[in-house]
């Protein structure tokens, strides 16, 4: 079992020893088996005994470092957002960067993106997981779709008085509400239709 840094019971009259600092490595190891069971699970199903059982820690370490399967998730998104959010093409177009990004959003191709649509679907009702999520992975994914449309502002397929910061937002707001209204993730089709829509150039 990987050393959780936790102290063990006082031995002199009772007096609470100070424990030893925790281990980064296990705290890390942690929240990526977090983000590798939410893709294999779901959030409904990941519990924190499947957390500790991968991670090889005691289920008591992880419970001393987060108090909650909610706060354990909200954690492993903001401290591990990188992972979530897929690499920025480029195919030398505004709508083929624009399709390649979107489409490994939504089918993932590592186990820990695999997280991302169970953790975008817990954050429409939930408010630490939504704050989370503001806080880490969406910031990263508006950056990473202001590169592409910056980049075709650059080659001249956009003119320069393009609106930047709204076609920037526009594909995360639009697949976020649609996972809401149909309540399933958005797939290739739903990609097409907006990218067809919004960034396609003449």
């Amino acid at each position: 079992m990987v050393g959780d840094g936790v102290s063990s019971a006082p031995a002199d009259g009772g007096r609470a020893r100070r424990g030893r600092p925790r281990d980064p490595a296990v705290d890390e190891s942690i929240l990526t088996s977090t983000l590798l069971l939410l893709g294999e699970v779901g959030y409904a199903q990941l519990t924190m005994e499947q957390v500790a059982a991968r991670a090889r820690v005691g289920k008591a370490s992880l419970y001393l470092r987060w108090p909650s399967k909610v706060a354990l998730v909200a954690d492993a998104v903001q401290r591990l957002s990188p992972d979530l959010v897929p690499a920025v093409p480029d195919t030398g177009t505004l709508p083929g960067d624009m399709r390649a990004f979107l489409r490994q959003l939504v089918r993932p191709r590592s186990a820990a993106a695999a997280a991302l649509p169970a953790v975008a679907g817990e954050a429409a009702n939930n408010p630490e997981m939504r704050e989370a999520f503001r806080r880490g992975v969406t910031p990263a994914l508006i950056e990473s779709v202001r590169r592409i449309v910056q980049r075709a502002v650059d080659r001249g397929e956009l003119p320069s008085t393009a609106d930047i910061e709204l076609l920037s937002v526009l594909p995360m707001a639009l697949l976020q509400q649609l996972r809401l209204i149909h309540e399933q993730r958005p797939g290739d089709e739903i990609v097409d239709r907006i990218v067809a829509q919004f960034y396609t150039t003449q």
